[in-house]
């Protein structure tokens, strides 16, 4: 091989190498201290598009399941309504099966009736002021979209009206007698409703659980896509440290042969 001056070409070549070995160990120290192997789409541009697919479906599970956790709210609210109302209703059969005794006064019946007025009233005022984020609940049929694959919580009315107990009046025997099957429909409307809601809970539940099952194995696709193999990942600095250090080893020693041919120049 002849002595050059003007090319060195084993001193390019090492350059270049040096410098390739340079950009693979700032790519691991990125990696190291960020803790993802794509930092920046340059380093998998097919990795870091499927990576933010899952990436999108993990977030969009943990919206569906906050909205489904806002559902079941919704639903336990409205129950917690209706119970009040059938404790209610109860108390106002209770007092209409003793109203419907015949050996009582008119005095007599006649606070029996008060109380189960004021009871009447306060299922009444139950349907008005039962209330999830300023909407009421209990008032009228109410079907709430709950943006989530189609899913809707529904509560049916239970007002005085719907229950068919406005009209109730325990003043006489027979009046006191009539009621108690109107307040035994009552409380099958009121337990029906109730059902209604704690099957659509239950279903919610398990929509959330559903959608937490999916956003796990969403971020565990991303992850292995995005995060770094922190084993993996210093093994390849340690190696390019070591390319590194021979490449700038070689670079001087590339420098020898033209020096060669300098000295055969001054002899």
């Amino acid at each position: 091989m002849g002595l050059r001056i003007n090319s060195n070409i084993p001193a390019l070549g090492a350059q270049r190498q040096t410098s390739r070995t340079a950009g693979l160990l700032n790519q691991t120290l990125r990696q190291l201290a960020s803790g993802r192997r794509i930092n920046r789409a340059a380093d998998d541009a097919a990795g870091l598009a499927i990576a933010e697919r899952f990436n999108s479906q993990a977030r969009q599970g943990r919206v569906e399941i906050n909205n489904l956790q806002q559902g079941i709210n919704y639903a336990q609210t409205a129950e917690g309504g209706l119970q009040v109302q059938q404790d209610a209703v109860q108390r106002i059969r209770e007092l209409a099966v003793q109203a419907s005794n015949g050996t009582l006064s008119d005095d007599q019946r006649a606070a029996l009736n008060a109380e189960a007025q004021q009871l009447i009233e306060q299922i009444g005022d139950v349907a008005e002021d039962t209330e999830y984020n300023g909407q009421t609940l209990l008032d009228e049929n109410k079907t709430v979209e709950l943006g989530t694959s189609d899913l809707e919580v529904s509560v049916n009315a239970s007002t005085t009206d719907s229950l068919g107990i406005a009209g109730v009046d325990l003043s006489t025997a027979e009046g006191a007698a009539a009621a108690i099957d109107t307040l035994d429909t009552a409380s099958a409307r009121i337990s029906q409703n109730r059902s209604n809601i704690g099957a659509q809970v239950n279903r919610f539940e398990t929509a959330i659980a559903q959608r937490e099952i999916g956003v796990e194995n969403a971020l565990a696709s991303e992850s292995l896509l995005r995060d770094a193999d922190i084993a993996a990942v210093v093994t390849e600095q340690t190696r390019n440290q070591i390319l590194l250090q021979a490449g700038l080893g070689a670079l001087v020693q590339s420098n020898v042969t033209p020096q060669s041919a300098l000295r055969l120049l001054g002899s």
